[in-house]
């Protein structure tokens, strides 16, 4: 009787020492586990946006993809900023409440699917200290060239003007006050087009 106790007991001590073991080994494994999660966590956070893979930097949640040349690079930004201020520049003076968020979007927009990534990641983060100015024509221009005077500081070129934007941007199109007072577009019958 005396062995089948003793074994009982030693039976008891061994599960003992099996569990012990199993809920350490358990316990190590968890720690272990998070340490690594964590590890991952802070090299993939949000805040690091940047990916590196060879030689190139590659930004993540950029629609385009980079612009490695240089002269294009700087041809589309003259172009592009071009059409940025002459759009500003015909906002209305006193725009409604639906086309304050138009242009919010627009700007939003193009800088989403501008075509050159790494500038369109840039964009964006400016955007996002900077939120677009759409009370008027003259907020949305002014605002507009601040963005421009930040890319050019970033870039290390000189700082414009901003004084005379609304001229400077002036595309010769006609006033938008005029066009809006009739409130209608008419379209006049031409005669027969040929060719």
């Amino acid at each position: 009787m005396q062995f089948i106790n003793s074994t009982k007991i030693k039976k008891k001590h061994f599960l003992y020492i099996v569990y012990s073991i199993v809920i350490i080994l358990v316990f190590k494994f968890t720690i272990l586990n998070n340490n690594l999660d964590s590890n991952n966590k802070s090299t993939t956070s949000p805040s690091n946006q940047k990916v590196q893979n060879k030689e190139e930097t590659i930004y993540k949640d950029v629609i385009m993809p980079l612009m490695p040349d240089l002269d294009k690079k700087q041809e589309l930004g003259r172009h592009a900023w071009y059409l940025f201020h002459t759009v500003l520049s015909r906002y209305p003076d006193e725009p409604s409440t639906q086309q304050q968020e138009k242009l919010k979007q627009y700007i939003s927009l193009f800088a989403e699917f501008y075509p050159c990534g790494e500038c369109s990641y840039h964009f964006q983060e400016l955007i996002k200290k900077n939120p677009v100015q759409s009370k008027s024509r003259q907020t949305a221009a002014l605002w507009g060239c601040h963005i421009h005077n930040l890319v050019n500081e970033h870039l290390k070129k000189p700082i414009y003007d901003c004084t005379n934007i609304l001229e400077d941007y002036d595309c010769g199109c006609g006033d938008y006050d005029e066009f809006n007072k009739e409130g209608k577009i008419t379209i006049e019958k031409e005669g027969k087009q040929l060719g």
